[in-house]
């Protein structure tokens, strides 16, 4: 009798992890070593490392790196997509990420991204996080850099011969949701459109 009502007060206490649990995502794609490469991204955002995110180590810690890459993601939603929270919010169903060399503060890294997969209610994303050389040639308001970040338009390689390597690559998949029900819902007009014009067709899954 105990078990069973503290499992049911439990589900009440949370709803999103338990609404979360049940959204299906897509499979993720094959692997590709393009994914290292800084011409595979269609859109880059600095992201200042803090002090808090060195560990005992003395480098960024592993888990931070997710939180750059679902900054960057909910960024380019707001400021391209014109996402609107109050009515549809992206949960993050899968996430993976791979290491190559290591952050530390004050580091400035540039976190690449580019979409994978638009499905009917789903985002599959390609992240990639990036040594602040890959923006040495840019120029610009360094502020409006920081906040509305880089098309890969933007990006000048006139005297750059080869593409920068990431430090780490992921991939993180969205399935939007109604806000009011916490079900899948098709993605609104103004979110495809925006999240087209970063598609790119370079495989994800690590």
């Amino acid at each position: 009798m105990m078990l069973t009502r503290f499992i049911h007060i439990s589900r009440r206490l949370h709803p999103v992890t338990m609404a979360t649990r049940h959204l299906s995502s897509p499979s993720p794609p094959s692997p590709s070593d393009n994914l290292w490469l800084s011409s595979s991204y269609k859109f880059f955002l600095p992201t200042p490392t803090r002090w808090m995110d060195n560990d005992q180590f003395g480098h960024v810690n592993n888990t931070i790196y997710y939180s750059y890459f679902d900054t960057v993601i909910n960024k380019y939603l707001i400021h391209h997509c014109h996402i609107n929270y109050d009515i549809i919010r992206g949960f993050m169903v899968q996430t993976q990420c791979e290491y190559r060399r290591p952050l530390q503060y004050p580091d400035v890294p540039v976190v690449g991204m580019s979409v994978r997969k638009i499905g009917k209610s789903s985002v599959t994303y390609n992240v990639g996080l990036f040594p602040s050389s890959v923006l040495e040639d840019v120029s610009g308001e360094v502020m409006k850099i920081m906040n509305e970040g880089l098309f890969a338009s933007q990006l000048s390689k006139s005297e750059r011969t080869e593409d920068v390597k990431a430090l780490a690559v992921g991939y993180c998949v969205h399935v939007f949701v109604d806000t009011q029900t916490n079900k899948p819902t098709p993605l609104p007009d103004n979110l495809k459109i925006g999240l087209q014009k970063i598609l790119s067709n370079v495989e994800s899954r690590l």
